[in-house]
């Protein structure tokens, strides 16, 4: 059984690591510059919170207000996001230009085509498999997150 469980954790890890490298390669949504997988996100993010000021988006996505500053000056230097004042002077509010509109719209039907084949997946298994597949998941998500906290 030993050999079996490592060859599952090889296996999950090689899923890690491929995803790690999916990140860190830019994609090509027709913008004319490289955009990252966490600036789509990020894009994304600001299409489902209209008006989002930078502390709440920081909040949405678990990262610091830093990093959020950070990233909405490349999507803001990359003519995705727009800043707006708020009625007070320190709140700055997010929205997306038309290119950032048209960027959250290619990453929502990629993730179409995504729970399309979750769904593929999910159809086909057994309750029994549903429920191991949930039940891994969800001690593996458990685990990760005490390793960052």
């Amino acid at each position: 059984m030993g050999s079996e469980v490592n060859e599952l954790v090889r296996l999950f890890l090689s899923i890690l690591h491929m995803f790690s490298m999916i990140e860190k390669k830019p994609w090509n949504l027709g913008t004319g510059s490289k955009i990252y997988l966490t600036e789509i996100q990020t894009v994304s993010m600001i299409s489902e919170h209209p008006d989002v000021n930078m502390t709440r988006l920081a909040d949405i996505m678990g990262v610091t207000r830093g990093a959020i500053s950070q990233m909405v000056r490349k999507l803001v230097a990359k003519k995705l996001v727009v800043r707006t004042n708020a009625r007070n002077q320190k709140e700055i509010n997010l929205g997306l230009t038309d290119l950032g509109w048209m960027v959250s719209h290619a990453y929502q039907d990629r993730m179409k085509e995504v729970f399309t084949f979750a769904d593929e997946l999910y159809d086909s298994a057994t309750p029994g498999e549903r429920d191991l597949v949930k039940r891994l998941f969800l001690r593996i998500h458990s685990n990760m997150k005490n390793r960052i906290q």
